[in-house]
């Protein structure tokens, strides 16, 4: 794998590159032809109003991509991104975070400020991207959505998701956005944990990481019950554990 690569992100309207993201979604999450998104939806994302960006090497291949739909949300207009894959070979390079930055300033441009996404809470490397490199806060949770994939990454598992609100003009995002960390946990704050290796007990144990899965669900949905919100994630080398932070939610997280 390299160590970096050169490459650009824009929007994708051609057809052959928006078949590239087709198989990205292949060998990023390994799905079968029934969980993948054609290239017809992909078509239809950018002429409804919704967003697809592409990371492209120097040979002009698509080597990550997003895509996002619009939708309403609380009388506003808002994205909601479902999807951002990289291949296996260019993953952790700063590709995810090229895209996401791209599509926060074209939302900005068009009046957009918020935008959502779900992933799922037992992929450690997501959760940390997503909450402390994008600032994201999580107030909702459901459970199994997609009932069980063909994604060997989810393991036979159900899928169960956190959904990510990315307010895109709060101090909290404009602060990580320009590499400004902060910490805001005191007594009222609560956590909820995971062991570090979940994605290898997923494989190797997958009963074990089962019980695991709906013990954290019924803690965090007792918390997420009581107004919680989630705003942090922490990693734990030392006692091997992975925490999501949460606190009592309050116009003070947000600060709009």
């Amino acid at each position: 794998m390299p160590d970096s690569i050169r490459f650009k992100i824009e929007p994708l309207t051609e057809i052959e590159l928006l078949r590239q993201c087709v198989e990205i979604q292949r060998q990023a999450w390994g799905f079968s032809d029934e969980d993948l998104v054609p290239a017809r939806i992909l078509v239809v994302c950018s002429k409804i109003g919704g967003q697809v960006f592409g990371a492209l090497d120097s040979n002009g291949k698509v080597i990550g991509f997003l895509n996002a739909f619009p939708g309403i949300r609380e009388g506003k207009v808002y994205l909601h991104s479902q999807m951002m894959g990289v291949l296996p070979e260019f993953q952790n390079l700063g590709i995810g975070k090229g895209l996401k930055l791209a599509q926060r300033e074209e939302a900005l441009r068009r009046g957009i400020s918020r935008i959502e996404w779900t992933f799922d809470p037992l992929e450690i490397r997501n959760a940390h991207f997503n909450l402390e490199n994008l600032a994201v806060i999580c107030r909702r949770f459901y459970v199994n959505t997609y009932g069980i994939s063909s994604s060997q990454l989810h393991a036979g598992l159900p899928t169960d998701r956190l959904v990510a609100e990315w307010f895109l003009e709060s101090p909290r995002v404009k602060e990580r956005v320009l590499g400004r960390g902060f910490k805001k946990q005191d007594s009222a704050c609560k956590s909820v944990e995971l062991p570090l290796e979940i994605g290898k007990l997923k494989s190797n144990n997958p009963d074990l990481a089962l019980r695991i899965q709906l013990e954290f669900r019924q803690h965090l949905l007792h918390l997420l019950d009581q107004a919680y919100c989630i705003t942090q994630f922490e990693i734990d080398q030392v006692f091997r554990k992975a925490r999501y932070w949460l606190e009592p939610f309050g116009e003070h997280i947000l600060d709009l």
